[in-house]
């Protein structure tokens, strides 16, 4: 992908809009659910709720987002069943098992309640059946193809780097059985296959506690001297594996690809801990379902069925952009904080 500098602006000013039209429904105020397997405790989702809110505000809607305290199928399938129960004017969704959810999906639709897959959704092919023409579109990005983007661009640094491509490495997945980041390993590991390069990659369960995460990382690291690589699939992964890091002074060692973004992971970006990270923008993530909603709602406009977010790898040269985006996301806390209560 190209990036294009941008010059980061003094300040932002969001002029939030009071009231949108919806000629559809002229005496109704919109509710719609937003179902996450995301608990707010992981940072990735945080700006995700925060821009759902956002925007469901600059449309008069009520956005409600749900999701449970930690990763668990049945628990956020009770949440989407009570969601439905609930008749909602929509209803955007996370489907982190395509199993688990495609009743969910037709249920809706037989009910003529329209759903917005975001962030995570099988891919197409892969699972005979899933209910694609129930959904009006999917906002995010394709996890395999993100791991396999994630592979070469680590690749290709350790090679610049070291003149050799890297043979030592473990993955640390922080919500194990997430078909999300399952789809990411896979993306790594067939790309490194396909490569031709004789790697031992390993794969480690870790969770969403830092305290247990860091644990874990850390004897992983003294058990395994001759790592090379740490690939982490989101913050509450990054997080704990840059703090081990430094804890056994590895710097310049062993160094951290990511995925996704928080202010550790780019602090890392730029002391050089982390090579890089697999930006799938989180705040578009939230804020793009809301949009695509409204218009269909109120308007009846169907939305293109692939609003792709990412991949994006943000490195010391593209970080730039996200120092952007965190200036411009920022000014809008005195109104999430004004609107939420």
């Amino acid at each position: 992908l190209a990036y294009v500098s941008v010059s980061k602006p003094s300040k932002v000013t969001v002029t939030p809009v009071t009231s949108a039209v919806c000629p559809a429904h002229p005496d109704q105020k919109l509710v719609v659910y937003f179902i996450s397997h995301g608990s707010p405790t992981d940072p990735f989702w945080i700006p995700v709720i925060e821009a759902a809110v956002y925007a469901g505000h600059l449309f008069n809607m009520t956005v409600i987002y749900e999701a449970p305290s930690t990763f668990s199928i049945s628990e956020m399938v009770e949440l989407a069943q009570s969601a439905l129960a609930a008749k909602p004017s929509g209803l955007i969704i996370t489907v982190p098992s395509g199993t688990a959810f495609e009743p969910i999906i037709q249920e809706a639709y037989s009910d003529g309640i329209p759903v917005i897959v975001v962030n995570v959704v099988p891919p197409p092919g892969s699972l005979p059946g899933f209910p694609y023409n129930e959904t009006l579109g999917y906002v995010g990005q394709y996890d395999y193809g993100a791991g396999v983007g994630a592979a070469q661009y680590m690749i290709q640094w350790y090679e610049k780097t070291y003149g050799k491509p890297p043979t030592n490495i473990v993955i640390f997945n922080h919500e194990p059985g997430l078909l999300g980041l399952t789809l990411r390993i896979e993306g790594v590991e067939n790309e490194f296959k396909a490569s031709g390069i004789n790697a031992t990659i390993n794969v480690m369960p870790i969770s969403l506690n830092y305290a247990e995460s860091l644990s874990t990382i850390e004897s992983y690291l003294e058990a395994h001297p001759n790592t090379q690589l740490m690939v982490t699939l989101g913050p509450a992964g990054t997080d704990p594996a840059v703090a081990a890091v430094k804890d056994l002074n590895l710097q310049g060692k062993v160094y951290i690809m990511a995925f996704d973004i928080d202010n550790v992971t780019i602090q890392g970006i730029e002391n050089g801990t982390v090579i890089g990270t697999v930006d799938q923008q989180p705040f578009a993530q939230g804020f793009m379902p809301v949009v695509e909603m409204y218009l269909y709602l109120c308007y009846g406009i169907a939305p293109p069925y692939n609003v792709t977010t990412g991949p994006f790898i943000l490195n010391k040269q593209t970080v730039q952009l996200y120092q952007y985006q965190l200036q411009a996301v920022s000014e809008l806390s005195p109104y999430l904080k004004a609107i939420t209560g």
